[in-house]
């Protein structure tokens, strides 16, 4: 097992880390161990058949079951925020996973495009504010839309995941 583990929480997350997984350099990245841990039955379902470690998170818990993180050194998050289960496991696994010894945990966590509707977004925003006496690198997907002037629906969050990648391989977090 890698010391290093990427866990990818909430579809958002799932995306980021089999984006990151596709198109990597960094050999560590590669290297690393993934978990993709979700309240959707049907989408780790998918994962499991890709060969991915899963985990089923119960959208009524407090708990993350970190028996799954033993032997990690270096834990990073990744979350999109906005949702349910994203927004609400982000935190509770970064807590879990430094209470249970793990001392360098970080978080790569999106905001959502306007698009994706006011309601979102302020969850978004109460989940960030959860976390804000931690690591925390925030990808504001709407800024990708300036950068970016010719960005599509179709391969927005596509971006949004590279973003994640370019913010891990640069050491950033």
């Amino acid at each position: 097992m890698s010391k290093t583990m990427i866990l990818a929480i909430g579809g958002a997350g799932c995306n980021m880390a089999e984006t990151i997984m596709r198109v990597a350099n960094a050999h560590w990245i590669k290297e690393a161990t993934y978990l993709f841990a979700d309240s959707d039955m049907e989408r780790l379902s998918e994962l499991g058949k890709k060969g991915f470690e899963t985990l089923h998170l119960q959208r009524e818990s407090d708990s993350f079951p970190t028996e799954k993180l033993r032997g990690v050194e270096k834990l990073y998050i990744l979350a999109g925020l906005g949702g349910m289960t994203g927004s609400r496991f982000a935190e509770i696994a970064a807590k879990s996973a430094k209470s249970d010894g793990i001392g360098n945990v970080a978080l790569i966590v999106t905001l959502p495009f306007v698009f994706e509707g006011s309601r979102k977004l302020a969850k978004a925003t109460e989940a960030l504010k959860s976390l804000s006496d931690m690591s925390v690198k925030v990808l504001n997907n709407e800024e990708l839309t300036e950068r970016y002037p010719d960005i599509k629906f179709i391969n927005a969050f596509v971006y949004s995941d590279k973003e994640a990648l370019n913010a891990m391989e640069s050491g950033l977090i």
